[in-house]
């Protein structure tokens, strides 16, 4: 059950989280505990900044389970301005740790963040991010890369990205950007883009090319953010791998939201995931942070069964389906819709309703691996560096210059009505 208790809601960018003492009756020390991560840090601008809290028992032992009713304060404010347009939550993850996340609406010239207990500072706070601190609309891109990689702590090098790229010793963008169409065009759905000069051109394949306003939204973050390199590719907005030659000969360098074992595209954060990082405390309410707060019933509670609910996409999931019927103790999995397959309910079952998304953390396997995962591969800095570095060693094949080509039209900037934007880092940098 997702217990998160709020006392209150003070002015915009203050919150009060409750806690109780731990069952085995440890007292919570303001002085012992920690705070720290990247939402500490001015310059790593995501949708939603956070940090860590741990609780630390006036023993020096870290808290193992949720310490108890204890008051933690967590309050935001930027000293030179009236009003502070920042909302902020904190996320109970059930081990002693919190995560604290915040969604500035307006860019600062300084911000102040204050994490309290029992009306003491914890750790080194109060902490001063030293601006400009900018908001996620805010196009001021940093022009030096490698800077904004460190500022992000992004690593040297990620396996996965090595290995799909190894495919591709080089690549020619004349010769894809006529090649792809001619393969894929007519059946598949593709987008044709090229990033030109920290801006985003698009051409679309294909009928159903909707999903293009996925993968439209983590350009113009990244653009927003970083100085992008020069690149030109094609994305698959379908929900199966493209490539699948067996011989490494005339492949096409395909992006894609999914991969599998005998096919060579190249495979990026899903579209699902992407979107719940950028649209954080904003219009998704599941996103990688708010499901470490809500990791089902105590783990001595859960079962030890398998839970699989979805349509039927592929030909796997109705053997996974008709497995589940013949061992129901090992497998829970059935149909919520059918679409591309005749529905045959004496060997399927019948439909059923979709469940909740929290539901799957009853199971025990699913609760462990994505829990763990997600915690160490799934935050919004995470994704951020890995669409950056993989669009960086791409761009590093290119034997041509990428060009935007005929038919291709720029994607724009979203417009920040509510609070506009106009800002430029040098130009900020010279104000400070």
């Amino acid at each position: 059950m997702f217990n998160i208790w709020l006392t209150c809601y003070l002015p915009l960018g203050t919150i009060v989280l409750v806690l109780s003492e731990s069952a085995g009756g440890s007292q919570l020390s303001p002085e012992n505990s920690l705070v720290w991560g990247p939402g500490l840090r001015a310059d790593v601008v995501l949708p939603a900044r956070y940090f860590y809290v741990q609780a630390v028992d006036t023993e020096g032992k870290r808290f193992t389970a949720s310490p108890g009713e204890n008051a933690f304060q967590v309050k935001i404010t930027a000293p030179e301005e009236q009003f502070t347009r920042v909302g902020v939550q904190i996320l109970d993850r059930k081990d002693g740790s919190f995560i604290v996340r915040y969604r500035m609406y307006a860019s600062y010239k300084n911000l102040k963040i204050e994490v309290q207990a029992k009306d003491k500072h914890i750790d080194k706070s109060p902490y001063f991010l030293k601006g400009p601190v900018y908001h996620e609309n805010c196009d001021c891109p940093q022009e030096d890369s490698s800077a904004w990689m460190e500022e992000m702590s992004c690593p040297q090098a990620i396996p996965q990205i090595q290995r799909d790229l190894s495919h591709f010793p080089m690549v020619d963008p004349d010769k894809i950007a006529k090649e792809i169409p001619q393969r894929f065009g007519q059946r598949q759905s593709l987008c044709h883009y090229t990033i030109n000069d920290n801006k985003v051109y698009i051409k679309t394949h294909g009928e159903h090319v909707g999903f293009r306003i996925f993968m439209d939204a983590i350009l113009l973050s990244l653009s927003r953010k970083v100085k992008m390199p020069d690149v030109e590719f094609f994305v698959n907005l379908g929900d199966w791998p493209l490539e699948k030659k067996k011989s490494s000969q005339d492949i096409h360098p395909i992006f894609s939201w999914c991969g599998s074992n005998d096919s060579k595209d190249i495979v990026m954060p899903t579209y699902d995931l992407t979107d719940s990082v950028l649209e954080t405390m904003g219009r998704v309410s599941l996103d990688m942070m708010s499901v470490q707060a809500n990791t089902g019933p105590p783990w001595e509670e859960k079962n030890s069964t398998a839970i699989w609910r979805g349509r039927d996409s592929r030909k796997e999931r109705l053997e996974l389906v008709k497995m589940s019927r013949k061992h129901p103790e090992i497998i829970d999995a059935a149909f919520t819709n059918f679409f591309f397959f005749k529905h045959d309910e004496s060997l399927y079952g019948p439909i059923v309703k979709h469940i909740s998304f929290f539901d799957f953390f009853k199971a025990k396997n699913i609760a462990k691996e994505g829990q763990t995962f997600a915690r160490n591969n799934l935050m919004g800095d995470h994704i951020f560096c890995y669409y950056f570095k993989l669009f960086q060693e791409y761009a590093k094949l290119q034997v041509n210059e990428p060009k935007v080509r005929d038919g291709m039209e720029k994607v724009e900037q979203p417009d920040d009505d509510l609070f506009p934007c106009s800002c430029h880092r040098k130009k900020v940098k010279e104000e400070l």
